[in-house]
């Protein structure tokens, strides 16, 4: 019975190397050819001429991260705004393109209720009713912007928005604070939180508002960080971009008929600064921090975000004032739309080199070129030997593996000017290439023995024994056979005993 038993552990381990082996090679199999959605480069080509910025989400949760950062790409410009601090940014590329001391600390004034609005926008509800109380209107300054919001007054979320965005309300931004946080200091908290969050690094909060406050304090860069957030925001972009709006009656007032201190987009004021391609934002002004204003624009498929801070109101020979943070973001929209434009840097049709192929059947290389069309904004107009690129394949790879299908992604091309990369476009194969099947299988074979060397071992012992099994057992079986025929022929045993 103990040989059986033995017999029977030989064949199962061999039975066992006969099943794992193929089994290994088949899953191998799946995966050769075969690119993951993670693998896969996300491009980044558009074409703006097709398509305007990204619709904004309905709503930017609480606790949202920061958007990503805008490329460093700044031109030589002849127009230097008088301001102390500016930027300038096309919004659709999100390439800084013009840039005057904008880590430079500043005062932001009312620009701080960008910040303000937004996080009432998340965490609030626009149609709950907000009570005025006394403690909303303490420590405001008597001359600073108000909607006369009266204690006991009660206004919806929305409206007490548009009071603080279009009159700069002062008072309006205690009454949200209190309503999302229930104390003005813990709202506070909330906005230097949601700053950090941003990726804001320069910028402190001391209060709602934006009334002087010399721990209060930011960067235009920061500033525009926190405006691209917010304008992502459908219902901000609403408000911030409204001339004028009228605040039904409330227990406490008559209707109220608020006008954006925005000149650029109302002419309530004066038309001097008007300026057709404006849409919002906001403006702001402390003796300290001078004129403020964060803007947008747009004009075909560019869109600019001008930040100015630290402007001057200069009066003129005639005796009247101007507003310099509106004459100078004017002009920063221009020297942007005059300036720059979106070109096709990269076409499908350009080869972007070609790739070694392993385990192809009749060649060894593919040619690789851009997946789509790939624009960028670039100075109007612009050097073309500037422009240059390269690529890399999936994973680091330095060479592809049969088979391949035609405009397969296999990576992902980075595209420069002047060494300043403007963005990535999917890599994909021109034609497609065969596997070998013999060269594959003898690599799935190796690379099954280099991995599960054991299951070999395992075999060869197993050879081994059944080997040594065999050869005992013909042994027994001859000497089995030669006491058999003594037995049978007593005499003739003896006679070749003698010999």
């Amino acid at each position: 019975m103990k040989k059986y038993r033995f017999l029977s552990l030989i064949l199962i381990v061999t039975i066992l190397f006969g099943v794992l082996c193929p089994m290994a090679l088949a899953e191998d199999d799946e995966t050769v050819g075969t690119t993951s959605p993670d693998a896969q480069a996300t491009s980044q080509a558009t074409d703006p001429s097709e398509t305007d910025a990204p619709e904004p989400t309905d709503t930017l949760a609480p606790g949202s991260q920061a958007l990503p950062e805008p490329s460093e790409v700044v031109y030589a410009s002849d127009y230097h705004p008088d301001a102390k601090a500016a930027m300038l940014i096309e919004l659709n590329s999100n390439t800084i393109v013009y840039s005057l001391n904008p880590d430079e600390r500043i005062y932001p004034a009312s620009l701080t209720k960008i910040m303000t609005c937004i996080l009432a926008l998340e965490y609030g509800n626009l149609d709950d009713l907000l009570t005025v109380t006394d403690t909303s209107l303490l420590n405001l300054d008597m001359a600073g912007s108000t909607a006369d919001l009266q204690v006991g007054e009660q206004m919806t979320l929305r409206n007490i928005l548009y009071c603080m965005m279009l009159s700069s309300a002062n008072e309006a931004c205690n009454v949200v604070a209190e309503y999302i946080s229930d104390d003005v200091d813990l709202f506070v908290d909330l906005m230097n939180q949601k700053a950090a969050a941003l990726g804001c690094t320069g910028t402190h909060f001391a209060n709602t508002h934006g009334l002087h406050d010399e721990n209060h304090y930011t960067t235009v860069r920061d500033i525009s960080t926190i405006a691209r957030y917010a304008w992502q925001n459908p219902t901000f972009r609403q408000i911030s971009s409204t001339a004028s709006y009228t605040v039904p009656a409330t227990n406490r007032s008559e209707p109220r008929e608020l006008n954006s201190t925005n000149y650029l987009i109302s002419t309530s004021y004066t038309d001097k600064y008007y300026y057709e391609k404006a849409s919002g934002i906001k403006t702001g002004f402390t003796t300290p921090a001078g004129g403020c204003l964060v803007a947008t624009a747009k004009d075909g498929n560019m869109e600019f975000l001008s930040v100015v801070c630290g402007c001057e109101t200069v009066t003129q020979e005639d005796g009247s004032s101007l507003e310099e943070r509106f004459v100078a973001t004017k002009k920063l929209f221009e020297y942007g739309f005059e300036n720059f434009a979106y070109v096709q840097v990269v076409t499908t049709l350009e080869m972007a080199g070609s790739v070694p192929v392993a385990l192809s059947a009749g060649r060894d290389t593919v040619v690789v070129h851009p997946a789509e069309d790939f624009y960028a904004l670039l100075p109007d107009p612009y050097d073309k030997t500037a422009i240059t690129t390269d690529f890399v394949l999936n994973g680091g790879a330095t060479t592809l593996e049969a088979p391949l299908e035609a405009e397969q992604v296999v990576g992902t091309l980075s595209v420069y000017y002047n060494g300043s990369v403007l963005g990535t476009v999917d890599l994909s194969t021109t034609t497609a290439v065969a596997r070998s099947t013999i060269a594959y299988t003898g690599k799935q074979t190796k690379g099954f023995l280099s991995r599960n060397w054991w299951v070999l071992l395992l075999a060869l012992i197993a050879v081994l024994l059944l080997a040594l099994f065999l050869l005992k057992r013909a042994k027994k079986r001859r000497i089995r056979i030669r006491q058999t025929t003594r037995k049978r022929y007593p005499g003739q045993n003896r006679k070749e005993d003698m010999r």
